[in-house]
């Protein structure tokens, strides 16, 4: 006679027991390390997800195995071992050699002291590990406790779960983050401009016919810089969007902000342009259209209100879901092999939400505080909408590597959604013209990035440094009565917004912050005469560094895009950076890789968790030369 769980007709449903189970318990785990690394609290919707996706496939995958191991074996303890060691293995092994390759080693093996053949055997090493544990734990509790392995319990607890943390979800509020303590009796400087800072992700500044271009015609872009002041030469310090919002934000290198990497967030340590401003007495909101500058990456600080626009993340997940392993290999899957249509908001939210977001806190806003308020806009960022939407668009996340002959399709709806944002653009100015605060207010538009058409064999942003990634529009329409219709050739960079904003607004600038303000008025100095930039994305480490019309890049050797470890180019004369010319002027090379290294070295000697990285004398000396030191 055989007891409950030597039943075999309870083989099937003992298996999808443990196999639910073991999800269940995964996904709860990394819930909680998002839950921690994201000091988030108790999220109802992270819990419904992570047990929905985890629980609910591992079950379906517990079915499959049940149906199999019924033909080998009659004890359902067994079958409860290995279908919840199976699960257990497969899934903290595929978190984890995901997490640990993106936190630990940021995507590569360049330096690290594990070979990638080293990390493979390891990874399946531990995998076999966690099976055999797994299923020594899972058959124990099934033998002790047999009603844990009755299928009716694990689905019935999952059901009763999800059902709770649903419920949870309609009546949680999530707490609104902390905004930065405002001096007592803080007052705005007499007649303080209000300020509007209007950061396009993705936009290439020669995509823009104030900037050139022949074929896409922006006029309310070009409205803006005839109005105002067009910095011909503005590079970026980063060419993806964390690092790079990071330094408009806080006019810090990526090396000092630290939000270089996947998983960093901006460092409570940092002043943020947003915290002087309030500090200063402004009211200061932001609309924020990219997971990447989210409250969730610390991008909140020094707004009295920062919302994260979010889009309709599939599935219905929410933000903190995104956040799960299972939901962006699901994501992955559904986008590349599924998909057909695309809807922009499960993308983003398009360039009216944001306009309407911002329009409606003015119309309720205190109208006797100035105000500084940040828009961000997801336009043209990949997937390129085709306009007027009719469900076409080409993704990232769908084709990774397309074919080099469909670069012009790509550009074409790249210039589109560009052609889109420049006519929502027309609405905004047109409802700020009729509030009376276009004429008083400083407005400044920028870019975080570019983005590449296949002009160095590659796509999209974040795994190069050349021009068509770091080269971005920056137009500054200075409050009534400062000077228009200036351009200014001068070479200048992200890091120069946050200090003349706040220049502009009659506040001293954080001695912390390395840009210089910037003159709106002809002729007016420039800056500095080089820009440094930098990226560490998908095993690419980069670095870049311009002066006097010739530009060095860096290289990690073996790097995953196959760049060459150094090139130079003379972008006076070669723009596009197609002639290398690092074997013929040396000399040339070597100099501006000096000032490269010193630059950089002072940025991390002045990083946030840094307690003060020394500097040798060589590098001290270049930075005196360059103005970082005095």
């Amino acid at each position: 006679m055989t007891t409950a769980t030597e039943d075999s007709g309870g083989v099937v449903g003992r298996a999808l027991a443990g196999a639910a189970l073991a999800g269940m318990v995964v996904g709860l785990g990394e819930a909680a390390i998002v839950i921690v690394e994201r000091h988030l609290g108790l999220d109802p919707g992270l819990i419904f997800f992570a047990l929905l996706f985890y629980g609910g496939i591992a079950a379906a995958i517990g079915l499959g195995m049940g149906i199999v191991l019924s033909f080998v074996t009659r004890s359902g303890a067994t079958a409860f071992g290995l279908s919840g060691g199976v699960i257990l293995a497969a899934l903290v092994t595929i978190i984890g050699r995901f997490r640990v390759f993106r936190d630990v080693f940021n995507e590569t093996f360049d330096g690290a002291a594990l070979s990638p053949k080293m990390f493979q055997v390891a990874s399946l090493g531990a995998a076999v590990l966690l099976l055999v544990l797994g299923f020594l734990l899972w058959r124990a509790l099934a033998r002790r406790v047999p009603a844990l392995a009755s299928p009716l319990t694990v689905i019935g607890g999952l059901v009763l779960a999800l059902v709770a943390s649903r419920a949870g979800m309609a009546l949680h509020t999530p707490d609104a983050p902390a905004p930065t303590r405002v001096a007592a009796g803080a007052t705005a400087p007499p007649k303080a401009p209000n300020v509007i800072l209007i950061v396009v992700d993705t936009l290439r500044a020669d995509h823009l016919s104030c900037y050139g271009a022949k074929k896409n015609q922006t006029p309310i872009i070009d409205g803006l810089a005839v109005d105002g002041t067009r910095f011909s030469h503005a590079y970026s310090q980063a060419s993806w969007t964390r690092p790079s919002f990071g330094t408009i934000f806080t006019s810090l290198y990526p090396s000092s902000h630290r939000a270089i990497h996947k998983a960093d967030a901006l460092p409570d340590a940092v002043v943020t342009l947003a915290e002087v401003m309030q500090g200063a007495g402004y009211a200061t909101v932001g609309f924020a259209n990219n997971i990447n500058v989210a409250p969730l990456f610390g991008f909140q600080q020094g707004f009295d209100q920062y919302t994260f626009l979010e889009p309709e993340f599939f599935f219905g997940a929410t933000e903190a879901a995104a956040q799960l392993t299972v939901y962006n290999t699901l994501r992955l899957v559904r986008e590349r092999f599924v998909s057909q249509t695309k809807y922009v908001e499960n993308y983003y939210q398009p360039a009216d939400v944001v306009s309407k977001h911002g329009l409606d806190w003015l119309a309720a806003r205190d109208a006797k505080r100035p105000f500084f308020m940040f828009l961000h806009y997801m336009e043209p960022h990949d997937p390129y909408f085709v306009h007027p939407y009719n469900g076409e668009a080409y993704a990232r996340v769908a084709n990774p590597n397309p074919d080099p002959a469909l670069a012009d399709k790509y550009r074409d709806a790249y210039d589109g959604a560009i052609r889109y944002l420049d006519g929502e653009l027309a609405k905004l100015f047109a409802e700020l013209k009729a509030k009376g605060l276009y004429d008083d207010a400083l407005i400044v538009l920028t870019a975080d990035h570019g983005e590449e058409f296949h002009e160095h064999g590659g796509w999209w942003h974040g795994t190069t440094l050349y021009d068509e990634q770091l080269a971005v529009p920056l137009l500054v329409k200075p409050p009534r009565g400062g000077a228009t219709g200036v351009v200014n050739d001068a070479v200048v960079s992200s890091l120069d917004i946050a200090p003349t904003i706040i220049q502009t607004a009659g506040v001293a600038v954080p001695p912390a912050m390395v840009g210089k303000p910037l003159g709106l008025a002809a002729g007016a100095p420039a800056p500095r005469d080089h820009s440094f930039a930098e990226s560490e994305l998908e095993g690419n480490n980069l670095q870049a560094y311009r002066s006097g019309g010739m530009k060095v890049i860096h290289a990690n050797p073996g790097n995953p895009r196959g760049l060459p470890d150094h090139q130079l180019f003379d972008v006076a004369s070669d723009p596009g950076e197609q002639k290398d010319l690092i074997t013929t002027k040396t000399e040339v090379a070597n100099k501006l890789t000096a000032d490269m290294t010193a630059v950089q070295s002072h940025a991390e000697s002045v990083a946030v968790e840094s307690t003060g990285t020394s500097i040798d004398a060589a590098s001290e000396e270049r930075l005196r030369a360059l103005g970082y030191v005095h």
